[in-house]
């Protein structure tokens, strides 16, 4: 009995020994990708998984219109490369919303001509300032003017067009200003300098004092810090202010809006929703020629007087005197709107013109004025809302000659402490409206895409009402947004959100801090059809030419995967296309491409006679592939001017798979079963 069972034994053994052999030798004629071995390799075992076919198809790109750019995952590895999508290849997050937001390319082939470096602002070759403010915002001589005698005039404001100036007949050093504003006259022997001073001082009268008690019991408490650029696309912010989107981004922690669509033409029709939460026509009459026009601070429910009554100092200013948002067309303010408001002094400043202060960069000084409020008032709430135009409403480029200093303010500020309690918000009105730009297709979408960015300090987002502000906001990126939703969001500062349900459609106001809904439309976030970016799926196969190019497409979409296979077709067979079963392709609606301009003198009416014609679109291709009979879903994005199409790997989709068609090669390399039917199994696809 035992020497059977020995019999036995060794016979179980010696059957698991050859059948192990055979598997390794079968595994180990190829390396992890299914490539054989190279000669003299230590795993040197010979036998066959499988049969071969009888010559191995060699693998030859098809001859196509437009060139392949591949992305996404390689063949050897389940990961991205440089972990990022091209920009410009199709997203995953095109699906599943009712809005569709573009992908835009920074470096769009149809726009980058556009975009060279701008030449460095040359302010200190001017005669060097005399005077400046120090870091305790006292007035300062510089060492070579010591001597100077300076007198001039304070500089308040009668109303937005005339200022009151009274004249003082010296200005010690070490002293504050009596007044935030400054003409000044010096001398120092024969010599003379003429400049303009600007410094925040602390309002002392007894309404401000009163605010101290006015305090909301659900208010946030948090300040707000706002800073405003005029025409900058969220593309634009990105190509011409790196460093700052860096710091926004990586240092404050800052949410940028990809869906943030604008509502209207023009700068008021950004900042009036979001100050009011209404449109200019929905507001009663202020357009100043007519004769029955109201100031605008009579009749509009401006959010900073929310601010106000709940306790908070409050600042708005712009840096461009002639063209005021609300006082270009509209009849401005009859009383000074905010505690602090810079219109009073750019009356003076733009007598003297440019982008310089004398020998100091004009933005240097308007950054400096925003960090002064903040440190001034650091015992009281504060708003803060500062739109700069100068730099960047007629010029495409120059805007990057400030962005050193922006971000250096930034993280100065940050560092100091005081943003620790602020919600910081940098943005833009709209992207470029008049450069060349604008008439291309991906200008006319960079204009409705302007940039904005939003960030909740670290602390307040470790409270629990904070942490799912936070989550929200996040959620919210890539949803269509608006400025209607930006009043919303400085509410919920005032008022914290007691119910973080879905949000209802029927409002047009959402807040960004609560959840905004996927399938949410243009029309119900109150923007008109030749505003909306969302673009939307039409039939790719109406045509004999969008016929053809979609069949062109799914070529492309085989030669793709045969690229992948290429080095495993000694394991695989090569595919080609057997049926194209269904195109579409994403494009935007029609009053968008038709929009020329505005016809009438308000913004209101459009001149829809326009005919840009689409530079790219993302196309979904549905295709059945032999053999194998495998069907692949497919999402591209096709940029018609460089007559380019990427394809991201992740994107390809394969609704039928797999079965055991690709057998040989699933152990080896998980990503090529997608694609490989082994050569031991076309035979029962073509019964």
């Amino acid at each position: 009995m035992i020497g059977i069972f020995r019999v036995r034994q060794l016979a179980i053994i010696a059957i698991v020994t050859v059948s192990f052999i055979f598997i390794y030798s079968a595994y180990n004629v190829h390396d992890n990708s299914g490539k054989p071995l190279v000669e003299g390799n230590t795993r040197t075992f010979k036998i066959p998984s499988m049969p071969r076919p009888a010559t191995i198809p060699s693998f030859k790109e098809p001859d196509l219109p437009f060139k392949v750019v591949v992305t996404g995952q390689d063949a050897d590895r389940d990961v991205r490369k440089n972990g990022e999508k091209k920009s410009g290849a199709a997203a995953s997050n095109l699906e599943g919303q009712t809005c569709r937001i573009p992908k835009l390319d920074i470096n769009g082939s149809e726009v980058k001509g556009f975009f060279f470096k701008a030449t460095p602002l040359e302010c200190s070759k001017n005669p060097q300032n005399w005077l400046f403010i120090d870091g305790a915002n006292n007035v300062q001589y510089i060492e070579s003017r010591k001597n100077a005698k300076c007198q001039g005039s304070y500089v308040t404001r009668k109303s937005d067009q005339t200022n009151i100036y009274t004249p003082f007949d010296s200005l010690p050093a070490g002293n504050p200003m009596k007044s935030d504003f400054a003409v000044v006259r010096c001398k120092d022997g024969q010599q003379k300098w003429n400049g303009i001073l600007m410094s925040v001082v602390r309002r002392n009268d007894q309404e401000l004092l009163n605010r101290g008690s006015l305090k909301s019991p659900d208010g946030s408490g948090l300040n707000v810090y706002f800073l405003g650029f005029d025409s900058l696309s969220q593309m634009s912010f990105r190509r011409k202010l790196p460093k700052s989107v860096k710091v926004l981004e990586k240092v404050f922690d800052a949410v940028v809006l990809n869906g943030y669509n604008i509502v209207g033409d023009g700068t008021p029709q950004a900042f009036i929703p979001i100050l009011t939460a209404s449109t200019e026509e929905e507001l009663p009459l202020t357009r100043k020629r007519f004769q029955n026009a109201n100031y605008v601070d009579d009749v509009y429910p401006f959010i900073w007087s929310n601010f106000s009554s709940a306790g908070y100092v409050t600042l708005y200013g712009e840096d461009a005197f002639a063209i005021g948002t609300f006082t270009y067309r509209l009849k401005g303010f009859r009383n000074q709107p905010t505690d602090h408001y810079l219109r009073t002094i750019f009356k003076d400043y733009e007598k003297k013109g440019g982008n310089c202060l004398g020998s100091e960069p004009l933005h240097k000084t308007w950054f400096r004025y925003s960090r002064e409020f903040m440190q001034v008032y650091k015992d009281m709430p504060r708003f803060l809302l500062m739109h700069q135009s100068l730099l960047s409403h007629d010029d495409i480029n120059l805007v990057e000659v400030e962005d050193e200093d922006l971000a250096t303010t930034l993280l100065e500020m940050h560092k100091s402490g005081e943003l620790d309690d602020a919600v910081v918000i940098a943005m833009a009105d709209h992207g470029h409206r008049f450069a060349k730009l604008r008439e291309t297709h991906q200008g006319q979408l960079e204009e409705r895409l302007p940039f904005f960015a939003i960030s909740l300090p670290a602390k307040f987002r470790q409270t629990e009402i904070g942490k799912k502000m936070y989550e929200n906001l996040l959620a919210n990126k890539d949803r269509l947004t608006t400025p209607f939703d930006i009043h919303a969001t400085l509410m919920d500062i005032l008022h914290l959100p007691k119910d973080f349900a879905m949000q209802d459609t029927s409002k047009r106001s959402l807040s960004l801090f609560r959840p905004i809904p996927e399938d949410r439309t243009c029309s119900q976030a109150g923007v008109d059809a030749h505003w909306c970016t969302c673009l939307n799926w039409q039939d790719a196969m109406n045509t004999p030419e969008d016929k053809e190019i979609s069949q062109k497409l799914a070529l492309a979409i085989v030669s793709v995967i045969n690229r992948q296979l290429k080095d495993v077709l000694h394991l695989c067979a090569k595919l080609s296309l057997k049926e194209l079963l269904e195109a579409k392709k994403l494009v935007p609606n029609e009053g968008l491409l038709k929009y020329k301009n505005v016809k009438d003198k308000d913004g209101f009416v459009p001149d829809l006679s326009g005919n840009t014609k689409t530079a790219f679109a993302h196309y979904q291709i549905k295709l059945r592939t032999k053999p194998g009979n495998a069907i692949y879903e497919v999402t591209l994005f096709y940029d018609f001017v460089a007559k380019e199409v990427h394809v991201d790997l992740s994107s390809i989709s394969h609704p039928n798979k797999f079965g055991d068609a690709p057998h040989c090669i699933i152990s080896q390399n998980y990503f090529l079963a997608t694609y490989c039917v082994c050569h031991d199994k076309v035979a029962s696809f073509d019964s």
